[in-house]
């Protein structure tokens, strides 16, 4: 699948080199979050009555549980699938 520049496939693609590398001077509350919160926490965070899907992004366990994050298999996260998806009725965020 083609990969196109996006902030939120910046973002997972930036936690994953973090958690790979374990690099130095990259924080996910600081680096990533602001990302998530601004383009998918919206509809996919801990707000019950706006979660689209019953998703939660926010929570890691049940992003995992979802299919929408494989930890180390970014090929396998769903989520990625969404954001690269040239399918206007499919990407993540919607158009």
């Amino acid at each position: 699948m083609p990969r196109s520049r996006h902030p939120v496939a910046a973002a997972f693609a930036v936690l994953a080199l973090c958690r790979i590398a374990g690099a130095a001077g990259l924080s996910y509350n600081q680096d990533i979050r602001p990302i998530l919160v601004e383009n998918c926490f919206g509809c996919h965070g801990a707000d019950s009555a706006g979660r689209k899907a019953g998703l939660r992004l926010d929570d890691r366990d049940a992003a995992i549980e979802s299919g929408a994050i494989a930890p180390g298999d970014p090929d396998s996260s769903v989520a990625l699938d969404r954001i690269f998806s040239d399918d206007p009725a499919e990407v993540m965020p919607p158009p």
